[in-house]
């Protein structure tokens, strides 16, 4: 009766039983700031590649400069500038030729504005709004294209302008896809670098192993901003190896990608290092040399995958790291250059006209402050979650 019994309790045990998958979301889903970190870093990222749709539904252009409406406050309204009305007014005469010549003879016929007709159009969009409606409540047809065009030049800015007139609100979103990007793709880059040299390093061991970790040593030993910040002064493009593969447009943030994995694969290294050190005296690593596997087989297929918890804590960890290298060299004007948007130049930008407008130190250092916490503590979840002694199974 008792074997029975204890038959039956392992039975349900293994009927209850998750794969490994499972019990690492279950540990994640358990810290509660790790999942908060991953749902405010979703959100950002969706934000980032959505920057184009947002900014065609709220009529806001990252550089687009409005010297009237400098320094707003957030949830305010201003008028768009002489030069891009009259680009306006001359798009939608172009679209619809027909319905402005007789919408101009119309204005001129009813001596509604003392203008020629080719210009009738044009004074009546530099017109103050309330002038504007009162001549074209006398008209008897106004077509509905046109009067969004007008609408279409007042604009709403739920977190106020900068310095020259831009909206603050679509430079930070343009900011997340700068920043996030180039903190996401530099920290991957400079993972699969440590990842190639930390396997190499402790699997070969002897000579092999002593000069990659010199190598390594002697990076780790650098003052790692002055350096940043010497090489970032360097231009690119008189570089005769990267000269044909930096566009001018995308200078900046090629560097500041090649600039943070330089300095960003020594960590990963040495941690995947000693990974591989314990792991290739294990028994399945001496299983698979018994059966004739090759050394890139042994590295690629039994030991990369027991190396791939660790390092990608590592990997979230220095997204962080990463995020906030570029803002330092953007606030030191080494990062991305203008007009480009990156939390770190729109620091540099504001901090000079502090005073007159706090929240255009605010914004972005928020932002920054988000991120890169929303991405240490999902590291942490991570980190508590791979752990095997941590699992609750």
């Amino acid at each position: 009766m008792n074997q029975q019994t204890q038959d039956q309790q392992n039975i349900q045990s293994m009927e209850q039983a998750q794969p490994l998958w499972k019990m690492i979301l279950t540990q994640f889903s358990e810290h509660k700031m790790a999942v908060a970190g991953v749902v405010i870093i979703l959100f950002f990222i969706l934000m980032a590649l959505f920057a184009d749709l947002i900014s065609y539904a709220s009529g806001l252009h990252p550089h687009r400069q409005n010297v009237s409406g400098r320094y707003l406050l957030p949830f305010t309204y201003s008028e768009v500038g002489s030069s891009e009305k009259e680009t306006a007014v001359e798009n939608w005469i172009n679209q619809n030729t027909e319905v402005a010549a007789q919408l101009q003879a119309e204005i001129v016929g009813k001596n509604l504005l003392s203008v020629s007709e080719e210009d009738a159009l044009y004074e009546l969009a530099l017109m103050p709004k309330e002038e504007g409606q009162e001549i074209l409540k006398q008209i008897e047809t106004v077509p509905s294209s046109f009067n969004q065009m007008l609408s279409d030049f007042k604009k709403f800015h739920p977190f106020g302008t900068d310095e020259v007139g831009r909206d603050v609100f679509i430079r930070l979103i343009y900011g997340a896809r700068v920043s996030i990007g180039v903190g996401i793709l530099s920290t991957v880059v400079a993972a699969l670098i440590g990842l190639l040299i930390g396997s190499l390093a402790g699997f070969y061991g002897g000579w092999i192993d002593s000069l990659l970790m010199r190598l390594t040593d002697a990076l780790l030993s650098l003052p790692l901003i002055p350096v940043m910040i010497v090489i970032a002064a360097v231009d690119l493009q008189k570089v005769p190896v990267l000269a044909d593969f930096v566009g001018s447009g995308y200078e900046s943030i090629i560097k500041m990608v090649l600039i943070i994995c330089l300095f960003s694969w020594m960590t990963v290294a040495r941690l995947v290092r000693g990974s591989i050190l314990s792991l290739k005296e294990r028994e399945f690593i001496l299983a698979a040399r018994t059966l004739g596997c090759q050394d890139h087989t042994i590295i690629f297929r039994h030991l990369f995958p027991n190396v791939v918890g660790p390092m990608l804590v590592s990997l979230t960890l220095g997204v962080g790291s990463s995020i906030i290298f570029e803002a330092a060299l953007s606030f030191l004007g080494l990062g991305i250059m203008p007009p480009m948007a990156s939390w770190g130049n729109m620091l540099t930008n504001a901090q000079e006209v502090i005073y007159k407008n706090v929240w255009l130190t605010i914004l972005p250092g928020l932002m920054i402050l988000l991120t890169v916490v929303s991405f240490n503590f999902m590291g942490d979840g991570l980190q508590s979650a791979v752990d095997p002694k941590s699992i609750k199974r």
